[in-house]
């Protein structure tokens, strides 16, 4: 999807400070800072993605331009490395980094519930 158009950098960081300042002019400061802080975690969202693929490819020595994330260059999405081989330990290590990621955010949530 290309949803960046291909414009100069200053117009189109004006854009967004005029977007902003049109946002802000109707707006409760209350609803300004809920706004704005949702606006941030997606731009931190999407600096994270992209910095995470950035240093992937840096390590792999590879580009990708595609949103297809790559994780090492000669593994593909069943975990099957170029000379067919399995590569159990890469899995199961992003499987326990998920779980961890779960489990914070179950914590959360009950948290939430109990206040």
């Amino acid at each position: 999807m290309k949803l960046i158009p291909n414009i100069n950098a200053e117009a189109f960081t004006t854009s967004a400070f005029l977007i902003g300042l049109l946002l802000a002019d109707d707006s409760t400061p209350a609803e300004q800072n809920a706004l704005g802080g949702w606006f941030m975690l997606i731009g931190q969202t999407l600096s994270t993605n992209s910095g995470q693929q950035q240093l992937i490819n840096n390590r792999n020595n590879t580009s990708n331009g595609s949103n297809e994330h790559t994780v090492n260059s000669n593994i593909n999405k069943e975990g099957i490395n170029s000379n067919n081989e399995f590569n159990q330990n890469d899995v199961n290590e992003q499987i326990n980094m998920i779980n961890k990621v779960i489990d914070a955010m179950q914590k959360e949530i009950d948290n939430l519930k109990n206040s």
